[in-house]
This record gives C-alpha cells, sequence and structure tokens, in this order.
C-alpha cells in the first residue's frame, strides 16, 4: 500500500483585519462596488425576463436569442460597455473586484439553472457584504500585514506565520482573497492553492460510532461498548440569550438606519454590542467543533455518523434553535474533509436506522422511544444504558454489518423484518436526533 499522495488542493485560510478608519472607507467602497455590480447586472437580466413574459402574454413569439446570457463572460461584456455610463467612480476600485461579483453572479445563476438553488436575489447594503480579488492583488508583507490593492498595508490581529511560511517556501499559491464585513469587523479569507500530502486510508483498526444530540453534543463508542468520547453540549446561544436579547433592545429603543434617516450615534454603540455577543457564540461553537474533528480525524481510523435531516428537522420549532446552536450540519462537513486529510474514512449510516431504538446487546428494536426517556431499557435481554451511548453502539457496529443491523423488531413480533419496511422507522429518526450533552473522553 502507498504511503501517500502528494496532491494540489484548496485550502483556506481566514483572518481578523484591523484596519485604520481610513481604510475602513476604502474597504466599504470595494463592498459597495461589488454590490453595485452585482445588483445592476442582476436587474438586467430580470427586466430582459420580464419583457420576455410580457410579449409570450401578448402572443408574440420570443427565442432563445431574446433572453440576456448569464454567463461569465457576457455579464463582463455588459459591464465594460456600460460601466462608464452608469458607474464613473469604477476606477477607485480594484478591478478584479467587478470580476468575481461577475463570477459570482454567473455561478448563482448555473446554480438556479440546474435546480441547485432559488433565483439570485438583490444584495442589501450592510448584510454580509464581501468583495473578491485576484491573488495578485493580494500578497502577504509579512506575518501581521497584508497589502491590497487600492487599500494598502492592512494588519491583522492574528498572525499569519503558517502561511506565510508556506509562501516563502513556495509550496502555496494565493488563488483568490476575500474580503467579508460581518458583525461591524472585517475578516480576510485567503484561497491557497497548496501542495498536502494526501495519505492512503489506514486499515479500519480503530472504529468509532458517533451520535449527534442536544444534550450530550456528540457521544462516541467503539463497537465492543466503550465509550470514548463525550462532548456536553455547552448551549452558547442559550447562554448568551438575555444579554443578547437586552442588548437588542437597547438598540431597537434608538434611532437605527431606515430610509433618509442616519443612525444615530448612539444606536451604533448598541449595535456594535449585539454584534460582539454574536461573534463570541459563533466563535466559541466554531472552536469547538474544529477541535473535536481534528481530534476523531486523527485518531480513529472508520468514523460512522448519522446522516440526519437536518433541514427537515428545522420545521420543528420546539427543537429548531436547540438545532442551529448545535451546528450538525458544520460538524460533517468539516469532519469529512479532516477526515480525508489524515487518511481516516467517514462512513453514513442510512438515514432510517433506528439506532437509539435498537439495542446494542440482543438487536431488538423498540415501538417508540420518546425523548424524554434518557435511559434505554430493553425489555428482551435486560440491558440498561444511556440511549445515547446505546446509538453510538449500534452505530459503530453498523458499518460492519449494514444490512442486519437492528432487524428485530418488538413491534414485528420479534421476526426478521427489513429496517425500510419497518413503519416506526419513518416517524422515530426526528427523535433521534434530539440526544444529548458534550465532554471529551480519550481513550
Amino acid at each position: 500500500m502507498s504511503e501517500g499522495t502528494l496532491t494540489k488542493i484548496h485550502q483556506g485560510f481566514s483572518f481578523l483585519l484591523d484596519p485604520t478608519s481610513t481604510q475602513r472607507q476604502l474597504l466599504s467602497s470595494h463592498t459597495g462596488a461589488a454590490r453595485f455590480c452585482h445588483n445592476y447586472l442582476l436587474g438586467l437580466v430580470m427586466e430582459n425576463w420580464k419583457q420576455n413574459r410580457d410579449k409570450k402574454e401578448a402572443g408574440e413569439v420570443v427565442d432563445q436569442q431574446d433572453y440576456v446570457d448569464t454567463r461569465h463572460l457576457d455579464f463582463q461584456r455588459l459591464w465594460y460597455e456600460r460601466r462608464t455610463e452608469i458607474a464613473p467612480w469604477f476606477s477607485e476600485n480594484a478591478s478584479s473586484t467587478y470580476n468575481y461579483a461577475q463570477v459570482h453572479l454567473a455561478q448563482a445563476f448555473a446554480n438556479f439553472h440546474a435546480g441547485r438553488a432559488k433565483v439570485p436575489q438583490f444584495k442589501s447594503k450592510g448584510k454580509c457584504e464581501s468583495f473578491t480579488v485576484t491573488g495578485a492583488a493580494a500578497r502577504l508583507v509579512d506575518s501581521h500585514h497584508v497589502r491590497l490593492s487600492r487599500i494598502g498595508d492592512l494588519k491583522t490581529y492574528e498572525s499569519m506565520r503558517k502561511l506565510h511560511r508556506h509562501l516563502e517556501r513556495g509550496a502555496a499559491r494565493v488563488v483568490s482573497a476575500t474580503v467579508s464585513e460581518r458583525r461591524g469587523k472585517f475578516y480576510l479569507s485567503f484561497t491557497v492553492e497548496m501542495s498536502r500530502m494526501i495519505p492512503a486510508p489506514r486499515p479500519p483498526e480503530r472504529v468509532i460510532g458517533i451520535d449527534l444530540g442536544i444534550s450530550t453534543l456528540y457521544t462516541g463508542a467503539t463497537p465492543d461498548g466503550e465509550q470514548v468520547l463525550h462532548v456536553a453540549n455547552p448551549r452558547n446561544y442559550q447562554r448568551h440569550q438575555a444579554t443578547l436579547a437586552r442588548s437588542q433592545r437597547t438598540a431597537a429603543r434608538r434611532q437605527g438606519p431606515r430610509k433618509g434617516v442616519a443612525p444615530s450615534n448612539r444606536w451604533k454603540k448598541a449595535n456594535a454590542r449585539t454584534h460582539k455577543v454574536h461573534a463570541e457564540i459563533a466563535n466559541a461553537r466554531k472552536n469547538l467543533i474544529c477541535e473535536t474533528t481534528t481530534t476523531l480525524a486523527k485518531n480513529f481510523d472508520r468514523i460512522i455518523i448519522e446522516d440526519l435531516n437536518v433541514k427537515g428537522m428545522l420545521k420543528n420549532h420546539s427543537l429548531a434553535k436547540h438545532i442551529s446552536d448545535a451546528a450538525w450540519g458544520e460538524f460533517v462537513r468539516q469532519l469529512e474533509y479532516k477526515a480525508t486529510w489524515y487518511g481516516a474514512a467517514v462512513v453514513k449510516a442510512h438515514r432510517f436506522f433506528p439506532s437509539s431504538k435498537t439495542c446494542s446487546s440482543c438487536g431488538t428494536v423498540k415501538a417508540k422511544l420518546p425523548l424524554e426517556i434518557r435511559m434505554y431499557h430493553c425489555e428482551t435481554c435486560g440491558l440498561t444504558l444511556d440511549r445515547d451511548l446505546n446509538a453510538a453502539i449500534n452505530l459503530a457496529g453498523w458499518a460492519s454489518n449494514p444490512t442486519s443491523a437492528g432487524t428485530r423488531s418488538v413491534a414485528g413480533c420479534r421476526g426478521e423484518v427489513r429496517p425500510q419496511r419497518q413503519k416506526i422507522v419513518h416517524r422515530a429518526q426526528p427523535e433521534e436526533a434530539s440526544t444529548e450533552t458534550l465532554t471529551l473522553v480519550r481513550a
């Protein structure tokens, strides 16, 4: 077996900027320019579609040539033809700002035509604004300063030493740089092409099943029943909810921005406090996910997780806030790409596998297991243990025998029943996902 393959990958690096007041104005000018380019070209397409609809309703024949092309080069041509007239200030910003705005809009239309997304929407001022420049317009001066075209040298709060060393060795190349304004702060994200040694998949000697929950965020167990991971849910949003509500009430009582009215200074200060609370929540959640996924990818060869329908679960308004705070989707996303980096494998159990209802000892499946029951008790063999640990053990054993796991059903008179034939499974899955608490236990 080969030791690994040297592969070129695209990796992201994100840093918080510390701009001066003048640089903040320049950054805002670039975000505004990207937003204007996006909205103008999108407006042309929408107006063209409306005109063609009117023609069809009037009985006229509309050909494919009557529609505005939504490809990047067509957007680029339209912008170059009209920019002097509609945006005489365009030369104040980096040219790649407009080019990437056209690229992103063209990709949004491609996703819409392919059925992967809805129709592109107009961008509003002040809502997660960003702009992207090419790699040639963003250069690292040292480990704490980056030079952006038309803006100058920007200082970062945290060190960029790791990325700077990759670039100095010639092992990486900056493809593009995106500046985004979130919660009143500017972040710089690099898309870097770098060479990385991707190890060959390791043999499945160390296997872990992970049950995702709410009370316990991640519960991990091996096929033999040993619990090796227990991460209690810090409930970041709930812990800051009172502080967040208080700061939002304060901001709501002050003069905020609206059409024709500038926000007051007191509103700006109150809104900044609200942004700070949101940032603390997001950063704490992100840090826990990063640490947990890295530990799992490094220490286990095969990781079995649930294939949860998170979008469907969010329709349950009693649990939607808790599910969003748990960020299961982000956990799975990071775990999958980190497993590739370290030679591990992520396996998803099929969506309707009753991991919580199945006895990890004898395989009997309960007809019902309400969420308020946190201990699993099997009437057949007498097993009693935490329901999350029971689910994690079942998931760990699922990979070795996915077809037969959990086939004995109490509802089916203890007969051998195929999982997809059990009606109780289809309504059991939303209950499966809301489990309980997080604390890391290393074997």
